[in-house]
């Protein structure tokens, strides 16, 4: 991940426990899918591979899937503009 991508959304302010939550849940979403799908770049990371996500964290609360899905708009529409995150099912 490119440190520049998110210097906007990483900003220090009155949220900035939970915009460090946020930084790691997308840390943790980009491991958990480089581990699981046949990707080798950050590039590479596109729908399927996030539907792959959703699909194994099903188990998750809406209330957590919702701020996932929200940072991932975030990240890819900084990040990669053509990337459209799906949103998960509930």
């Amino acid at each position: 991940m490119h440190p520049q991508t998110l210097i906007v959304y990483s900003t220090k302010g009155k949220k900035s426990a939970y915009k460090k939550k946020q930084m790691k849940r997308l840390i943790a979403i980009i491991d958990d899918i480089f581990k699981h799908e046949p990707i080798s770049s950050l590039e590479s990371i596109g729908k399927r591979q996030i539907i792959g996500y959703w699909k194994r964290h099903e188990n998750e609360s809406v209330k957590t899937r919702r701020e996932k899905y929200s940072i991932l708009v975030h990240f890819f529409r900084v990040s990669n503009p053509q990337v459209t995150v799906p949103e998960p099912k509930p």
